[in-house]
């Protein structure tokens, strides 16, 4: 039996700057509070210019996932010190994104999104990971093997703490 991967990050404190900032914005876009004033600022203040254009590449995303997304995506709420799978697969997309590794992104963001991506989506992500990288902000690639996944204990996230990003319905 493989060992989890002690490289993956399990809890906010375990991230990078970069990491923490790029999950902190997906919560609060993903709990309806992506115009909080102190997201944005720390957008601008960490990526300077480009920072704005960032933050809005990723509320793409975040919408995106939403209306798209064919499957139900787990996301801790802001300020909740653990990390879902799901939050550290979005991770692992945008640490994709920032390597380059562009088939990698492809398969984690066909996995997250549960159908082909729609262009905006590596896109978006690019943008964000560049933005960040730019400006030291450096997102880990988490390791490649997936038995070190695949043997982590079932979560145990109480249902207040996580929101589910769902398809839309009603579409036809």
């Amino acid at each position: 039996m493989a060992e989890p991967d002690p490289d993956t990050p399990h809890r906010l404190g375990d991230l990078t700057r970069g990491e923490h900032m790029l999950l902190w914005a997906f919560r609060a876009e993903a709990f309806g509070a992506g115009q909080c004033h102190l997201v944005r600022r720390q957008f601008e203040q960490a990526c300077g210019p480009v920072g704005a254009e960032a933050l809005n590449a990723l509320v793409v995303f975040v919408r995106e996932l939403a209306r798209r997304g064919k499957r139900r995506i787990g996301i801790c709420a802001p300020g909740s010190y653990r990390l879902s799978r799901d939050e550290q697969l979005i991770l692992a997309v945008f640490a994709a994104a920032q390597a380059e590794q562009y088939d990698r992104m492809a398969a984690h963001l066909a996995w997250l999104v549960g159908a082909e991506p729609a262009p905006a989506f590596p896109a978006a992500a690019c943008l964000v990971a560049d933005a960040l990288a730019l400006n030291g902000l450096i997102l880990r690639l988490p390791d490649a093997d997936p038995g070190a996944w695949s043997t982590l204990e079932p979560e145990t996230i109480e249902e207040p703490s996580v929101v589910f990003l769902s398809p839309a319905r009603g579409r036809g």
